[in-house]
């Protein structure tokens, strides 16, 4: 299960903004509008310098994590946090280029996105 303290940790451990971020809770569920809404996400992400966090249903994992590597531009970074919590924690911030040729399949677990658009210290 995702909650709050999954998602504070998730943004600490993935190296994005931590001053500034919004959560946006679940994207919608129509394919059009979540595309519309990650790329207005993106540009409000670039132009705030904003960490945007969302969570999915875990058998939407792989659909959104299509989406977003289509839909987001290759310099923008993500950050994918599965089973926080868990024995089985894994969390990744990559640039959308680099997720685009890793090519992953994400189980149906408990996953958090987060995404930052823009100049990013690491």
């Amino acid at each position: 299960m995702v909650g709050p303290s999954s998602i504070l940790l998730a943004m600490m451990s993935s190296g994005l903004n931590g001053n500034n971020f919004s959560f946006n809770g679940y994207l919608p569920i129509d394919k059009n509008e979540r595309l519309k809404k990650i790329k207005q996400l993106e540009v409000y992400s670039k132009n705030n310098n904003q960490s945007q966090i969302f969570i999915e249903t875990p058998y939407r994992n792989n659909t959104l994590f299509e989406d977003l590597i289509k839909s987001l531009n290759n310099n923008t970074f993500l950050c994918i946090a599965r089973n926080i919590g868990s024995k089985k924690q894994n969390i990744k911030t990559l640039s959308v280029n680099y997720w685009k040729r890793k090519k992953i399949i994400l189980e149906k677990e408990p996953a958090i996105f987060i995404f930052h658009s823009g100049k990013i210290i690491f």
